[in-house]
């Protein structure tokens, strides 16, 4: 009998202790989730604008080497100039024929511009979630106040008891909050 006793407090304080350890954890998580969210979304934000820049800046760099190759070509082949004016100014050799071609099928130099993506102004879908936690102050006083209660509610319910001698309770006590209160005071401590 006295090692079914022993086993079921032993078993007791192991679940207590682990309760107030994944208590304390939750309350960490929380506190951290409010602390760190406006960092995140920021982080979230400059990344996305640093990559929009970047898609940018490749996309003028390869407008770039396409206008190098047509300056080159200006300056070495006569035949692209004359082909460029016609093209450009409606320029005509004497006795050429053009025929008539609506302009979705005329050839243009322009038809090549760079076609850029719009930055999105929407988040990720993790940026989504962060976004109420580093922007909404209700919801962040509301967070951190759980959190708070977390703490406190696993420093006064989860704590493994004394002994099974010094936490015997009469029933007239039990409803006190001095019961509650005891096990931090060394009144009952041997």
């Amino acid at each position: 009998m006295p090692d079914t006793i022993e086993q079921s407090e032993t078993h007791s304080s192991w679940t207590t202790s682990l309760a107030f350890w994944l208590a304390l954890l939750a309350a960490i998580g929380v506190y951290a989730l409010v602390a760190l969210s406006p960092k995140l979304l920021t982080y979230i934000q400059l990344r996305q604008d640093y990559q929009a820049k970047q898609r940018r800046l490749v996309s003028i760099e390869h407008e770039v080497e396409d206008l190098d190759q047509v300056v080159d070509s200006l300056t070495r082949d006569p035949e692209f100039v004359r082909k460029l004016a016609s093209v450009e100014f409606g320029a005509r050799r004497p006795g050429e024929e053009r025929i008539p071609l609506d302009e979705h099928l005329q050839l243009s130099i322009r038809d090549n511009d760079p076609v850029f993506e719009p930055a999105s102004d929407s988040l990720p879908w993790y940026g989504s979630v962060v976004a109420p936690f580093a922007t909404r102050q209700q919801l962040r006083g509301t967070m951190l106040l759980a959190a708070a209660t977390i703490l406190v509610g696993a420093f006064m319910f989860l704590q493994p008891s004394r002994t099974a001698a010094s936490t015997e309770i009469t029933p007239a006590e039990s409803g006190r909050p001095s019961v509650l209160f005891a096990r931090y005071t060394s009144r009952g401590q041997a």
